[in-house]
């Protein structure tokens, strides 16, 4: 996802999110998950484990499609 963000492979994502990372990395996640993010969940979200982390949580919180 944060690859999509300057049109980068993967692999040239680094590991610590910048702000401007942080604030579109935010807007993707609400769009795909339909959630908003409150501003303890977006101070915790610094590296991109961090939002591997919530993005498995969202994940195991998205209703079941069936």
């Amino acid at each position: 996802m944060l690859a999509g963000f300057g049109d980068r492979a993967p692999e040239e994502v680094p590991e610590g999110i910048d702000s401007m990372e942080l604030a579109w990395l935010a807007h993707q996640i609400e769009q795909r998950y339909d959630r908003r993010l409150d501003d303890d969940t977006l101070a915790r979200l610094s590296t991109v484990s961090d939002v591997v982390e919530l993005l498995a949580r969202l994940g195991e919180l998205r209703p079941d499609p069936a």
